[in-house]
This record gives C-alpha cells, structure tokens and sequence, in this order.
C-alpha cells in the first residue's frame, strides 16, 4: 500500500523535458490539480511526485492492485515522451543528462579500469559510454565519452609559453593510460 520509488529522471533536465512530464502526469488516472504539485488522491490514494537529487521521487499510499498497472502505464508513458527508457535507477535504468560535462585533464584527480574521478568529486563509469574518441588538432585538444544519455569531454587546458607542447604531452599521455586499462578511441583528427 506504501510505495517510494525513483524513476531515471535527472534534476538538471531542462524545462521542455519537465513541460512533457507534467503532460504525462496529468494524463495519470487519479491526477488531482490541487496545491499546485504533482500528485493523485482518491480512495485510498495519495501519491506525491518531487524532483530529488536521486531522480523523480513518487512516494505515498495506492492499493498494490491499482499500484502496479498505474506505475507501469506512467513509465511506459514517460518513455514514450521522454525518448529514452524510464525505470528506476537501482533496477539498471541509466539516467539521461541533456547537457554534455566538460572537464578539464588538470582536474582529474584519479582513473582506473572501472571510473574516471576528477577533483570535483564527481564520478563517470566507463561502462555508461558507448563511443570513445579523440581529436588532437581540435583547440583545445578532447577526448569525447558518449552514448545516448551522457557526454563527456575532457579537454586540455594548459596555458602559458609552454602550453602546446605540455597539452600534446598530456593528450598522449592520457590516449596510453586509457590503452593500458583496455579503452581503445577514435581519431577524429
């Protein structure tokens, strides 16, 4: 009769993708357009949807009967929407991130087999890119780490009279430690 659930919807969406899910919500059975919130009540019922650093948050009280076609229907719906697959994070379903990250090769502050972390703290699994590729002659110099719902690009920042020859040697030094961890890339110069 409780539900708590996070759907793969990130926070830092920007305001068309919120416009298409508050389409989908109130095309929800039950949808009440009090308070000026997102939820649904009837007999029974008392859902609240918010916006957490964990994903969309849909939390409260719907007989489990009701419960599992209402919540399959909304993900469904919020797929066919959204363009990408909706679900819950701890269940596999990767979140979309609709700006590309730029970081810079200075602030990485470690990289292995598995994640690259920068000084930031934050945090890239190799596993959720599907294209990997390079372009030395582009200014400044990138590695780009794609797939559908994540962009990141490195780029090689240094600067002074110097700051040529450093980039290229920093930009073939990272293309071997990506090698020796087993990430082949494309040149796209």
């Amino acid at each position: 009769m409780e539900h708590d659930v996070n759907l793969n919807i990130h926070y830092s969406a920007p305001e068309e993708v919120w416009t298409k899910i508050d389409s989908v919500y109130r095309t929800m059975p039950y949808w009440s357009n009090k308070d000026d919130c997102s939820r649904w009540v009837g007999d029974d019922i008392d859902l609240l949807a918010s916006v957490e650093p964990g994903g969309i948050q849909i939390s409260g009280t719907m007989p489990d009967d009701i419960w599992d076609e209402w919540y399959d229907t909304l993900k469904n719906r919020l797929t066919e929407a959204l363009g990408y697959e909706i679900g819950e994070p701890e269940e596999g379903y990767s979140f979309k991130f609709w700006e590309p990250f730029e970081k810079n090769y200075s602030d990485i502050k470690s990289i292995d087999n598995r994640k690259i972390v920068f000084n930031d703290n934050s945090v890239f699994y190799w596993e959720e890119f599907e294209h990997f590729e390079r372009d030395i002659t582009a200014k400044p110099s990138f590695f780009l780490f794609r797939s559908r719902n994540i962009e990141l690009r490195i780029c090689f920042d240094a600067t002074g009279l110097s700051a040529k020859r450093e980039n290229k040697k920093n930009f073939i030094n990272f293309q071997n430690k990506l090698k020796d961890i087993g990430i082949r890339t494309l040149d796209l110069s």
